[in-house]
């Protein structure tokens, strides 16, 4: 899905104020005024891209963990009608398309530091300080502009949402019984639904489901 406000975040995908404070410093410091300008130029250019890029950015996020996070269960589950599936790098890397990038998120305090580069990826590969907890790796994709990039696959693969006019979404076709490693059930899952969850892995050839760490099941 875009970023706009991804998961309620309304910083994602913008320039943090350490970032602002850089380029107020650069220009005050320029040794003559056509440098000022220069520089001044540039910061306006730079924020028009981001405000460009930011819609388009369409991300797969994930949990990087080798064991199972209660926090993130809360956090990101409405009910106990859920599951975790879980992969390798390696394997997602292989299910994507190469014009898709490949990312863990960084953490900053978005108040007082800046990014580390002026490369358009790292607008959407850092987050606040406060969602460092997630442990995030992400893929991106932003639309190829030609055709050797992938621009025809990208299109072929970018839909819109029927019932959400505007909500768009990118999503190519992957092999899933190579993709998932695992399937993890909610701690509350019902056994009905478990029963379900099961019969459908089973028909899709996915791994058999396990229960959650935290499930007071037997």
């Amino acid at each position: 899905m875009p970023s706009a406000q991804f998961l309620g975040d309304p910083l994602e995908g913008t320039a943090p104020t350490g970032d602002f404070e850089w380029w107020r410093e650069l220009a005050e410091n320029a040794d003559s005024e056509v440098k000022r300008e220069i520089i001044q130029n540039n910061h306006k250019k730079i924020t028009l891209f981001v405000e460009a890029f930011r819609p388009h950015y369409y991300v797969s996020c994930w949990h990087m963990n080798s064991i199972e996070s209660s926090k993130m269960w809360r956090v990101y589950t409405k009910s106990s009608e859920a599951v975790a599936i879980t992969t390798t790098y390696r394997a997602l890397r292989e299910a994507l398309p190469e014009y898709v990038e490949i990312g863990m998120v960084r953490y900053i305090d978005y108040a007082n530091e800046r990014l580390p580069s002026l490369n358009m990826f790292e607008y959407i590969t850092h987050k606040n300080i406060s969602f460092c907890f997630e442990h995030e790796l992400r893929a991106v994709a932003i639309p190829p502009a030609i055709k050797e990039l992938g621009a025809g696959h990208f299109k072929e693969h970018h839909f819109e949402s029927e019932t959400r006019k505007g909500f768009l979404v990118y999503s190519p076709s992957v092999d899933l019984t190579k993709l998932v490693q695992s399937v993890v059930l909610h701690p509350d899952i019902s056994g009905e639904l478990t029963d379900t969850v099961s019969s459908i892995c089973k028909k899709f050839g996915l791994p058999k489901p396990s229960q959650s760490s935290f499930s007071s099941q037997g």
